[in-house]
């Protein structure tokens, strides 16, 4: 679970970083996404393994990136809130995962240690 955080939170620090240029960091964006599509992936296969919290932010997360790409692919709007649709709103569903994979780090780690 260490390593899933680590690599969401560092493509998310760099997506970050590349967004001085505005291009590169649409461009890493979409990485980004894919980067945590396949992890969310991964964390499905622990499914049995968290707890009701954990839980419910994954399917938040889950939830959250469906009804983003629902709005995407309908483009509803686009032109007048491109701003929102193309930055804000995914950097911001990024950074609630990142915070999610935080917690489960957190989560796994405690257990690990106490049980010793």
């Amino acid at each position: 679970m260490k390593t899933i955080h680590i690599i969401n939170k560092w493509s998310f620090i760099l997506t970050l970083l590349l967004y001085l240029t505005i291009y590169l960091g649409l461009i890493a964006q979409i990485f980004l996404g894919g980067i945590q599509i396949i992890l969310a992936s991964i964390l499905l296969f622990y499914w049995k393994k968290f707890d009701k919290e954990q839980k419910k932010h994954l399917i938040t997360y889950s939830c959250l990136v469906m009804l983003y790409g629902l709005i995407f692919l309908t483009s509803v709007a686009i032109s007048d809130f491109a701003l929102l649709y193309l930055v804000i709103a995914p950097m911001s569903i990024a950074g609630y995962f990142v915070y999610v994979t935080y917690q489960i780090k957190n989560t796994t780690y405690e257990l690990k240690h106490n049980c010793i």
